[in-house]
C-alpha cells in the first residue's frame, strides 16, 4: 500500500532478509580479511621477534654468575691423555660390550676344545 508501486509486500521483506544475509557475510568477510593481515603480520614479524627472543637469553646467560667462563670448559676436554687417545675415559656402548662378551665366551671355548683336544691325545 505505502510500498513502491507494483511491489507487494512478500517481495520487499525478502529483499530485506537477502539484503541482511549480504551483510551479515560482509561482515564476515571483513573480519576474515583482518584476521588473515593479523596472520600474515604475525609470520612475518615472527623471525624478528624469536631472534630478539634469542638475544635477551643469551643477554641473560652472560650476566649469571654460576655460567662462569670456568664453569663451562670441560677441564678433562684439554687433558693430555685425552688428547693423545680421544676415546679415553668414553663409556662402551651396550652393543661394544655384548660383541665383547661374545668374543671372550668364543674364545673361553676354542681354548677349553683345544686343552680337551691335548689331554685326550695324552691319555
Amino acid at each position: 500500500m505505502f510500498g513502491k508501486p507494483g511491489k507487494s509486500k512478500k517481495t520487499a521483506r525478502s529483499g530485506t532478509a537477502l539484503d541482511r544475509r549480504q551483510q551479515a557475510l560482509r561482515e564476515k568477510e571483513e573480519s576474515i580479511r583482518l584476521h588473515q593481515q593479523k596472520l600474515e603480520r604475525l609470520i612475518k614479524e615472527a623471525p624478528l621477534i624469536k631472534e630478539a627472543q634469542n638475544r635477551r637469553y643469551r643477554e641473560e646467560r652472560a650476566q649469571d654468575p654460576r655460567l662462569s667462563n670456568t664453569v663451562l670448559v670441560d677441564k678433562h676436554a684439554y687433558h693430555v691423555s685425552t688428547m693423545a687417545n680421544p676415546g679415553f675415559g668414553s663409556r662402551p656402548l651396550r652393543s661394544e660390550k655384548r660383541d665383547g662378551l661374545l668374543l671372550f665366551l668364543f674364545l673361553v671355548a676354542v681354548l677349553a676344545s683345544i686343552v680337551f683336544w691335548i689331554f685326550r691325545l695324552v691319555l
